[in-house]
């Protein structure tokens, strides 16, 4: 039953994209894909009627469905046959369609990309970083499996499309020689076409000068460089959103000024990267959607650059590594030392990290390790004081979000701040 509602999902997709033939923007990479979304959809909303993806179904039915913009049936096939004659009429009718669809376009197996490039193939496609240690790889060879995958969505690009390329990533700067599409490249290197530069954190209580919260920095393309801010958005991960999110607006004519006003609007989507205000008139740092090596370098080196009396990092399992999930650890627990006073490891895997921040030289009293998170809550509802900034981050699967809303000032907001 499953398949034959794909398939005819698919095809009313394609008819659908056919008739209404909207602007589509793909985006894959290991990490930053939620989140530039999120910044392209704020960035053009003013001058376009968008609809993104909600990311919340498997990669053969999350593409037709949003196409379509229809929710799954479930397991009801009473409800699948309303959505598939919904989706028939759309087609026979004439009715309002967006103007731009912005669709994730990530793998979690081999072929999956083949199958979404059966149904629609982007106009713009960004890569955003592929890293050492992408997520998924599960199902994958090694890195250079699951690139080669993701990679086919910038080779299925035609002469008048356009892939936003991240080239400081080593793998996906080379892509750019095998697309025949037009190619904007991002980052912070200097041959990057859209490059950031001079990163300012707010101080210790995370204020900048005018009183708001998270971050400024500078976005430069063809000689003219404009100041961001993010506000309530902590990381360089959000500055590579926001780098490829231009890109995008540079596409659409849109000048820096303009797209720095829009993104004053951006507010992260749950669990990535967000600041919460916890007990103790302490800051929690609630990275808790999910976790591969690459997103956990970035959080380490962005909690670093803080200032504050005490920093903890709580970091849970990285799920979904393969044959990657010791090395992946190891390699976390090297990134430690030097970025927080305290670390705190939860679930089986994680303890990897601790014994590699133990071989670098950490003091073994600073370093704690648990599998019931009911402990890790006690130690920290102890050892939190003021001034203290809270790191929590783990894969999706690890709940962690549920550390994050013990330790709330205001836990009457998670369900409007945390990951559901």
């Amino acid at each position: 039953m499953r398949k034959i509602v794909i398939k005819i999902l698919n095809l009313l997709a394609k008819e659908t994209l056919h008739k209404y033939n909207p602007i589509v923007i793909g985006i894959t990479g290991g990490v930053g894909k939620s989140s530039t979304k999120k910044i392209v959809h704020e960035i053009l909303k003013d001058n376009y009627s968008i609809h993104c993806d909600r990311s919340r179904y498997n990669v053969d039915i999350g593409i037709p469905l949003t196409i379509l913009g229809l929710e799954s049936g479930g397991h009801s096939v009473t409800k699948w046959m309303k959505i598939i004659f919904k989706a028939i009429m759309k087609l026979i009718k004439k009715s309002d369609y967006p103007d731009v669809l912005i669709l994730e376009m990530g793998v979690n197996r081999p072929g999956d990309m083949k199958k979404m490039l059966k149904v629609v193939k982007p106009h713009i496609a960004i890569m955003t970083t592929i890293g050492k240690y992408p997520s998924h790889i599960k199902y994958f060879k090694d890195i250079k499996h699951i690139f080669r995958e993701k990679s086919l969505l910038i080779k299925s690009l035609g002469k008048k499309d356009l892939a936003i390329l991240n080239c400081d990533d080593e793998f996906i700067d080379d892509l750019k020689k095998s697309t025949r599409s037009k190619v904007i490249t991002y980052g912070f290197d200097q041959k990057a076409l859209v490059r950031g530069d001079e990163i300012l954190l707010g101080d210790k209580k995370f204020k900048m000068e005018d009183g708001s919260m998270g971050m400024t920095f500078k976005i430069s393309h063809k000689g003219t460089t404009v100041p961001f801010r993010l506000i309530y958005a902590l990381g360089k991960g959000q500055i590579y959103s926001t780098l490829a999110a231009v890109s995008v607006g540079i596409n659409f004519d849109m000048n820096l000024v303009k797209m720095s006003q829009a993104v004053l609007k951006y507010r992260p989507l749950a669990g990535r990267m967000n600041l919460i205000g916890g007990i103790n008139n302490s800051m929690i740092i609630d990275d808790t959607f999910n976790a591969n090596p690459g997103s956990m370098f970035f959080s380490l080196e962005t909690i670093r650059k803080l200032s504050a009396s005490q920093k903890i990092a709580v970091l849970g399992d990285m799920l979904e590594l393969g044959e990657y999930c010791q090395k992946g650890h190891r390699e976390v627990g090297k990134k430690v030392l030097g970025s927080v006073d305290i670390l705190i490891t939860f679930g089986s895997r994680s303890k990897l990290i601790s014994q590699e921040a133990i071989k670098m030289g950490m003091d073994r009293e600073k370093i704690f390790h648990f599998e019931d998170m009911e402990d890790v809550v006690k130690l920290l509802s102890k050892i939190i004081e003021n001034d203290t900034i809270v790191l929590v981050k783990g894969s999706r699967a690890m709940n962690m979000e549920k550390i994050v809303k013990k330790l709330m000032a205001e836990p009457k907001l998670s369900d409007e701040l945390l990951v559901k």
